[in-house]
């Protein structure tokens, strides 16, 4: 199995290569909700954009947004609840990103937050953690996060997503 990076959320060259018109194989496209502040998501917009590539369009005539994207799942469209740092957090990894926060941050308010959420995970005001993140730089703050990570707890769409394509390389 690879993971590849598109660099961004342009993934529809992609879907195309690898899709049923292309070259056929079996792949996964992984994105983020993206909640925006007017309470709409570019998530779900990337997703249901992506899906034409995928299914015949007599397949998604008349179908509603929530049947289109259960569509998009059995098509190896998934979708995650916010963003990647955020759902990594919820699903059992708060304490090593916690402790990474801690350990890189300059700021003592970030700091505070951190140990907080550390002792309180329900506490987690996500769009301040990715201000947080941002502030020490996503690639440095990955690179130490992986260090520190100890448990197993992946989020539930990446599991979902590598099921997903193992079932179809059978």
């Amino acid at each position: 199995m690879t993971v590849g990076s598109v660099a961004g959320t342009n993934f529809a060259p992609y879907v195309k290569v690898l899709g049923p018109s292309g070259l056929d194989i079996p792949f996964a496209v992984l994105t983020d909700f993206d909640p925006q502040e007017d309470g709409k998501n570019l998530g779900e917009k990337r997703i249901l954009n992506l899906l034409p590539h995928l299914v015949a369009e007599k397949k998604l005539k008349g179908k509603d947004q929530g049947e289109l994207l259960a569509l998009a799942l059995n098509s190896g469209l998934f979708l995650n609840e916010f963003t990647f740092e955020v759902d990594l957090f919820k699903c059992g990894r708060h304490e090593s990103i916690c402790k990474t926060l801690i350990e890189l941050t300059e700021s003592k308010s970030a700091k505070d937050r951190a140990e907080n959420w550390k002792d309180d995970p329900d506490e987690l005001d996500p769009e301040q953690l990715l201000k947080d993140i941002e502030k020490i730089g996503k690639g440095r703050f990955a690179q130490r996060l992986a260090g520190n990570m100890k448990s197993k707890h992946c989020p539930p769409y990446i599991e979902k997503a590598i099921k997903y394509v193992a079932a179809r390389c059978r």
